[in-house]
């Protein structure tokens, strides 16, 4: 067999296989979305699974004492104003799922306060990074991921440029 023939052998063969991982993550992602809907809330409630039912999502995984999540955090209190009502391609409103990175419930309540996100579906297990959440979304950082109503991952960004960018494309073109 040729250089060449075995070169586009391993070529496609590796397409296929990255393929199929990315449709495994994304049906990952949209059983996770699924399994939010069934952990506590920090206020104490319990989510009802409709609440997410055809909305775009916004998980924002951050933490109260890592400076560049909080700031984001004023940016996602604006973009859920500006969204929570709208019309998308494939969806009706945006919900802000925020998964806390905090080990400490005290400093996660003064900012939630602080920052204002009180609107925002509060997660936290106290785990830090550790947390199951944090491993099936494959996150050991702060990161903001904007979720489709079919669970795949539409934008994924450390700030929210990309989420606001693709939040407006979805808008446009409904």
């Amino acid at each position: 067999m040729s250089t060449n023939k075995f070169a586009l052998i391993i070529g496609a063969a590796t397409v296929v296989m990255l393929s199929a991982a990315k449709q495994e993550s994304e049906e990952s992602y949209a059983e996770q979305i699924r399994n939010i809907s069934s952990l506590p809330l920090v206020s104490g409630d319990t989510l009802a699974p409709e609440t997410l039912d055809g909305k775009l999502l916004i998980v924002n995984f951050w933490a109260s004492y890592d400076a560049a999540s909080r700031i984001n955090n004023y940016e996602l209190v604006r973009l859920n104003q500006s969204y929570q009502d709208a019309s998308f391609f494939q969806a009706e409103g945006l919900e802000v799922v925020s998964v806390s990175l905090d080990t400490y419930r005290s400093q996660l309540l003064k900012a939630i306060e602080a920052d204002e996100t009180q609107d925002f579906l509060h997660i936290c297990d106290l785990q830090g990074t550790e947390s199951d959440l944090c491993r099936s979304f494959d996150v050991d950082r702060p990161v903001n991921l904007l979720i489709g109503t079919d669970g795949r991952v539409l934008a994924r960004d450390y700030g929210v440029e990309k989420i606001e960018a693709a939040l407006e494309t979805l808008h446009a073109n409904n």
